[in-house]
């Protein structure tokens, strides 16, 4: 515990990560593995539609409605709005001109986005279910291929997964100490800890002065690596996801 606090008081004071709609401050925002997936067309102009699965002021991640693939997309601008997890969102890939937006180029599901997301409509049901299904983490291999919960940025590779949807069974726990916020859940045997980015739920917490609860049942989270932070990618706990 005390590591993963100490992990998360660096994270934020290496990143402004307040949510524009909420004011709640969490640890700061930061391809399946091992399956072969139809790729998306990133050229510049091309729009997507994406199952939002998780979003800050300036990233969400999401299911390709066209082709089943999990994409990253980023941008240079707030998007000033809220999102929900299922909503489906319209967005335009940027050309040259937008790739500053991404942070880490070793992320293959990276894309560089030149309009804010817009909500289009909402995924639910078996269809939604289908796709994340899709999508589940082998449960026999380490959290997005790599044993470690921090990675030095260097020795990232764009031929491994930077996110995941997890399925880690029940129970997971969030515990909130401060502006942290945890999610502890089981994994090949081992309890894990990961810094917890979803705000609605430590929004709950805040609210109810609870410091410990535990995540829906049967509820997936969405792992991913933060961009470089002092050099370093740390894994963390996107969003976590009702089922649909």
């Amino acid at each position: 515990m005390t590591s993963a606090i100490a992990t998360d008081r660096l994270l934020i004071s290496s990143m402004d990560r307040t949510s524009p709609c909420s004011g709640t401050v969490t640890a700061p925002d930061y391809r399946p593995v091992l399956k072969e997936m139809p790729r998306v067309n990133v050229e510049s102009g091309v729009t997507l539609h994406l199952v939002l699965l998780a979003a800050d002021s300036r990233h969400c991640a999401g299911i390709d409605v066209e082709s089943g693939t999990l994409v990253r997309a980023w941008a240079t601008f707030p998007f000033g709005v809220r999102f929900s997890p299922y909503d489906v969102v319209e967005v335009t890939l940027g050309g040259d001109d937008d790739a500053d937006a991404l942070p880490d180029p070793a992320q293959p599901e990276a894309v560089a986005i030149q309009t804010p997301p817009e909500v289009v409509d909402r995924l639910t049901g078996r269809r939604c279910e289908r796709m994340l299904k899709a999508l589940l983490h082998p449960k026999d291999r380490p959290l997005l291929n790599n044993p470690s919960t921090a990675i030095p940025f260097w020795e990232r590779r764009d031929d491994h997964p930077s996110i995941a949807v997890v399925d880690p069974g029940d129970p997971v726990v969030l515990v909130r100490q401060g502006s942290y916020l945890g999610a502890r859940f089981e994994w090949q045997g081992h309890v894990r800890e990961l810094p917890c980015l979803d705000r609605s739920f430590a929004g709950e917490m805040d609210r109810s002065g609870m410091q410990r609860t535990r995540a829906p049942k049967g509820c997936r989270l969405l792992v991913a690596f933060t961009p470089p932070i002092e050099g370093r990618c740390h894994k963390v706990v996107e969003s976590i996801l009702p089922r649909p």
